[in-house]
Formats: C-alpha cells, sequence, structure tokens
C-alpha cells in the first residue's frame, strides 16, 4: 500500500503545481523554470521513478496498467517542447486551453487512470470504499478533468479586479493585455463553462459510480476537491497571488447520483440544473466572483445531464478496471 501512498502524494505535488501554475501566468509572464513549474516537476519525477521499479520487476501493477501509465508519461514529455515552442511561437499565453496545454491534460489522465486501475487490480479483494485511496485517485481524475475551467475561475476575479483598477497583475502583462475580457478569459466563450463544467463531472460521476459500486466515492472526491481548491485560495490570497472561483456547486452532481441511484436520467437533469441554478443565484446576487452566466445556458445544462447517462455506460465497458478474480 505504500507503493500507491506515494503516488498520491506525486499526483498531489502536480496537483499543487499546477493549481499554482494558474494563478502564477495571471501575475507573471511565463517562465521555463518557475517555482511553480519545479513542484510540478517533482511529482512527475516522483512518479517516474515508481514507474521505473515497475519496468525493472511487477511488483504492484499489471504489464496494462504500467504500459498505459507509460504511454502517459510519453505524451507529457512530448507536451513539453511543443508548448515551449508555442509560447515561443504566440507570446504570453493565459489561456489554459491551448491545443499543447491538452496535451498536459489528456496525458496526465491517462496517468491517472493506469495508476488507479492497478490500485484497483492490487485491492481486488476489498470492495471499494471512500475511506480508502480509491477517493484520492477519483479526486485528481476530477482535477484534471476541470482544470481548463481555471481560466474562467481565475479570470472572473482577475477581470474584476482590473475594471476596478485593483489588479495584481504585473506591468508586463498589463502592457500586453489589448482587450482584457478577450485575453484574461481565453478568449473561451461564456457558455463553455457551465457546459464543460456540467459534462465532466456528470461523466467522472456516473463511470466511477458504476466501476466503484459505491456512489459516496465522487461525492467525498468532490468534495475533496472543493477543499483543497479552498485552501490553495487561501494561500494565494495570504502571498498576495491572484485567486479563483472555487467550483463548490459542482458537489449537486454527485450528490443527486446519490439521491436518484435508480433513475440516472433524472439524477442527471436534476443535479446539472441544481449545479447551474444555484451558481447562477451566487452570480446574481454577488456573493462571490463567478464566471459570467446567462440564463439560457441551463437548457443544454439540463440536455447534458439527460444524455450522460448513456454516454457513460459505453465508456464503461472499455478495458479500464480489471476484471476480479472469480473465487475457486
Amino acid at each position: 500500500m505504500k507503493y500507491y501512498r506515494i503516488w498520491v502524494v506525486a499526483f498531489l505535488l502536480k496537483f499543487i503545481g499546477s493549481a499554482w501554475d494558474a494563478s502564477y501566468h495571471f501575475k507573471y509572464l511565463f517562465e521555463e523554470y518557475s517555482i511553480p513549474h519545479i513542484v510540478n516537476f517533482f511529482g512527475f519525477a516522483i512518479g517516474a521513478f515508481l514507474l521505473f521499479k515497475e519496468w525493472r520487476k511487477l511488483h504492484y501493477m499489471d504489464r496494462f496498467s504500467r504500459n498505459l501509465v507509460t504511454i502517459g508519461y510519453v505524451l507529457f514529455l512530448i507536451g513539453i517542447p511543443l508548448d515551449f515552442s508555442y509560447h515561443i511561437a504566440y507570446g504570453i499565453d493565459l489561456t489554459t486551453w491551448s491545443p499543447t496545454h491538452f496535451i498536459y491534460y489528456i496525458s496526465t489522465d491517462i496517468m491517472i487512470i493506469g495508476v488507479w486501475r492497478a490500485y484497483f487490480k492490487y485491492t481486488q479483494d476489498q470492495m471499494p470504499r471512500w475511506k480508502s485511496l480509491h477517493t484520492w485517485f477519483a479526486m485528481f481524475l476530477l482535477e484534471c478533468l476541470l482544470f481548463p475551467n481555471m481560466q474562467q475561475e481565475n479570470g472572473a476575479i482577475s477581470y474584476d479586479q482590473y475594471i476596478h483598477g485593483r489588479s495584481i497583475a504585473s506591468k508586463e502583462i498589463l502592457q500586453l493585455i489589448s482587450d482584457p475580457a478577450s485575453q484574461i478569459f481565453g478568449g473561451i466563450p461564456q457558455w463553455v463553462y457551465p457546459l464543460y463544467s456540467v459534462l465532466m463531472v456528470a461523466m467522472f460521476t456516473v463511470i466511477v459510480n458504476k466501476l466503484c459500486r459505491d456512489h459516496a466515492i465522487p461525492v467525498m472526491a468532490a468534495a475533496l476537491y472543493i477543499l483543497l481548491r479552498f485552501i490553495f485560495k487561501t494561500v494565494f490570497v495570504f502571498v498576495h497571488y491572484p485567486t479563483s472561483y472555487v467550483p463548490v456547486t459542482i458537489l449537486f452532481i454527485p450528490i443527486f447520483y446519490v439521491v436518484f441511484k435508480r433513475d440516472g436520467w433524472l439524477a442527471g437533469i436534476t443535479g446539472g440544473l441544481f449545479y447551474f441554478l444555484s451558481l447562477f443565484a451566487i452570480n446574481r446576487l454577488g456573493l462571490l466572483i463567478t464566471p459570467p452566466l446567462v440564463w439560457w445556458e441551463a437548457i443544454p445544462v439540463a440536455l447534458i445531464g439527460l444524455i450522460v447517462p448513456f454516454l457513460a455506460t459505453q465508456i464503461v465497458k472499455l478495458p479500464i478496471r480489471p476484471k476480479r478474480k472469480q473465487p475457486a
């Protein structure tokens, strides 16, 4: 079990580094050797060492999972020079939605899925429970899926500070921003935020529920994610770094899949609508600074919640989770 706890540490360092990096780039220009990149690299290196041990001799992973993690690492390494080249070609890049950044997200997703699959295999004699490492691996996967949204979550607060003359961005960044709303929000249409959130969280919830057969795991993973985001936000406030909106209302989505266990379509619709309407209320009442929203987005949010259970059922048929050995 120590082996997988070290993987949790590795992914946690990547989580810290990526969250710090998202905040960092709303204050400073791109730098190859910034502290957030170094923290992220330490997590990457720890995982690489654990993976190297499995290539020398399989101890804690099956061959398929090890190869899956390796594919993730190779893709991530390919993404590094591509991302540097992208920055050299296009200069400052505030958006998390660039093509090279998605190579990072996809490769990290593959790493997490590979390690999590191996953990399923290693603990196949135990039913998954939310108090186990399953919740941590689920949380890391959720964080990676939602990371692109931090563009809007950081951008909402940074833009509010900018238009009120309280921006904490460096002079270099402020000089380069010709269209504040477009640059700070990365040129991403505002409707992307709620639709992408519902799609990712609902898909994540349904798939984890089907694989783990414990509806508490997605709920606790989302709660852990929100808690860590609040911790980071507190630290960033203390050190005078840009902060972000913490997506507290995503918790409604897995909660409603607990309430309506047998009716996935009903859970999807109600969870998505409760997520959006509560977020909309927070925005309109001025309780928190959130990404911009409009009423009509509730319609596609509800449709996504309706469709996701059917899509997720097809994904679960893939060899994500190793089969349990049948007792003799």
